[in-house]
């Protein structure tokens, strides 16, 4: 099992070259990202019982943190992925490169998806304004 920070480092860049920040992530938003990271990580035939927690941990919501976490066959509460209060996002900390996988390939299908809906949704409103 192998263990690459690179991955990880993309996957942060992709987030920062998104344009987004975390006040344009609402609780909707959110779950739509665990609901997204759930699909990936039942379509990960590797480890047995692999899936999303329902509950996300939100802690003083967008100023402080986030917390999505993930369970399988023997394992409860693990960090999926985690929007640190100081910017910094977490993939899978505890997860090998093979065990991330699903989590980095569903935040970045998130990521593309939610990114050009704000873009969208920005757009309405310049143009609302404008009118």
């Amino acid at each position: 099992m192998s263990y690459s920070v690179e991955p990880r480092i993309r996957a942060r860049k992709a987030f920062a070259d998104s344009g987004l920040t975390y006040t344009d992530l609402s609780r909707v938003d959110l779950e739509a990202l665990r609901d997204t990271l759930d699909k990936n990580l039942k379509n990960f035939t590797v480890m047995k019982g692999y899936r999303m927690e329902r509950r996300i941990r939100l802690v003083d919501w967008p100023n402080g943190w986030a917390a999505l976490r993930c369970r399988a066959y023997y394992f409860e509460k693990r960090e999926a992925i985690t929007f640190g209060s100081d910017g910094f996002i977490g993939f899978g900390g505890w997860a090998d490169d093979s065990n991330a996988a699903p989590i980095l390939a569903g935040f970045h299908e998130w990521l593309a998806a939610t990114a050009q809906a704000k873009r969208a949704e920005r757009a309405l409103m310049l143009e609302a304004g404008a009118a």
